[in-house]
């Protein structure tokens, strides 16, 4: 019988010292006995998830643990922001991560609309007639689509020309700046995705909903930033998942990206009922969802957003917490019911500076037969220490083969 893998990706794990915590980091000052008593019995390291001095966006930190190799396979964000959303792509499609924004004066205010989406569903439906005469006028097909919060995805079917700028430069308080083409050929473009952007802004900032927004002392959402340009290409098929590893696998995440990388890679996906993708996450359903899809899989992935948001809004108490809710709620109730464990993130968010850093991730494989080292507490400046040593991204998968008993050796 094969042995079955439980793989938790938490979001932007890494962190730095903070005062707030007595110069500990989040994960470093959590109270979790159910993951330090997993890691005192099992083989730790820490991980470069790209390499060293490389910091890792999410999609191509999971690209690397996934193993597969970023300067090969990354293909930008935006298609695998589509495909977690469900929208079918073909060779060629034009796909963007669109962060719905607010605009004062024409300088970017909130990047995130408070991470609330109250009225955003219903200002795109209604948005809907005006997307429809720009595609009428240019002969395209427009897909403009919500995600999780402030999230979302912008496709474009029908351009052949790729070469412009984006707008979202992860900044607030600058100025809003226009779409620029970088060649002759991408003018075009350029003149759509500005048409698309300006045409919102206009639309949106009439709407009921925005009333009702400011009512409740929220940002207005009416403003489109745009970046993660992909052109859509297919994977090969013998690249895919099952097919490079010869195993079988599910990933399980709520935010629409995560399932997107997965979804590209060949992986399973599933979006557990209940989940939000946010740091008030249900982790029930992902216990649920592990559970269910054991015995259909040879490896289960989770991944877990609300440690990486809650650093972008540099809340360390709070991701401090929810470190302690992941050990009680998930990792607790799932120590027992896989025979490997490996639990690591998928790049470092900086509670301190509100931004991914390059700083390597601490890793844990537990399994029967592990090396167990002198690691009591799972964390950054502990699991160094560990029998892994020092790893990069896309060499888990490998040892994993290995403890799973599906390595390839290399000579007699």
């Amino acid at each position: 019988m094969s042995k079955k893998v439980l793989f938790v990706i938490l979001d932007g794990l890494g962190d730095h010292p903070n005062k707030e915590l007595g110069n500990k980091t989040p994960l470093e000052a959590a109270k979790k006995p159910n993951i330090d008593k997993l890691a005192r019995e099992a083989e730790n390291g820490i991980v470069y998830v790209i390499d060293k001095g490389i910091i890792p966006g999410s999609d191509t930190g999971h690209l690397s643990l996934f193993g597969y190799e970023i300067d090969k396979y990354y293909i930008g964000r935006g298609s695998f922001e589509a495909l977690g959303s469900d929208i079918e792509l073909e060779e060629g499609d034009l796909s963007f991560r669109v962060n719905f924004a607010t605009v004062s004066n024409n300088i970017i205010v909130d990047r995130r609309i408070n991470r609330n989406d109250y009225g955003l569903e219903e200002i795109l439906n209604d948005f809907r007639g005006i997307l429809d005469k720009i595609e009428s006028e240019y002969g395209i097909k427009i897909i403009l689509k919500k995600g999780v919060e402030h999230r979302g995805v912008l496709v474009i079917k029908g351009i052949k020309e790729y070469n412009i700028t984006e707008n979202d430069i992860h900044e607030e308080n600058v100025k809003v700046e226009k779409i620029k083409a970088l060649d002759e050929k991408s003018r075009l473009t350029a003149e759509i995705l500005n048409k698309i952007i300006d045409s919102f802004y206009e639309f949106s900032e009439r709407h009921e909903k925005n009333k009702e927004r400011k009512e409740k002392g929220l940002n207005p959402v009416n403003y489109i930033l745009i970046r993660g340009k992909s052109v859509y290409k297919e994977l090969d098929k013998k690249e895919k998942f099952e097919n490079r590893y010869k195993i079988k696998g599910i990933f399980l995440a709520a935010a629409p990206m995560y399932l997107g990388v997965a979804k590209y890679v060949g992986l399973d996906t599933e979006k557990p009922l209940g989940s939000n993708g946010t740091a008030k996450e249900n982790l029930f359903s992902f216990y649920q969802s592990a559970i269910k899809n054991r015995d259909k899989y040879d490896i289960v992935f989770i991944h877990i957003k609300g440690t990486d948001s809650l650093s972008h809004d540099k809340k360390p108490r709070e991701k401090k917490k929810f470190i302690e809710r992941i050990d009680e709620e998930l990792i607790g109730k799932l120590k027992d019911e896989f025979d490997i464990i490996v639990l690591t993130g998928d790049h470092s968010t900086s509670s301190i500076l509100g931004r991914h850093t390059s700083d390597p991730v601490p890793i844990m494989i537990y399994h029967e037969n592990a090396r167990r080292g002198f690691v009591k507490n799972f964390s950054e400046r502990k699991c160094i220490k560990g029998t892994l040593g020092i790893l990069k991204g896309i060499e888990i998968m490998k040892i994993l083969l290995d403890k799973m008993e599906k390595g390839i050796m290399i000579g007699t």
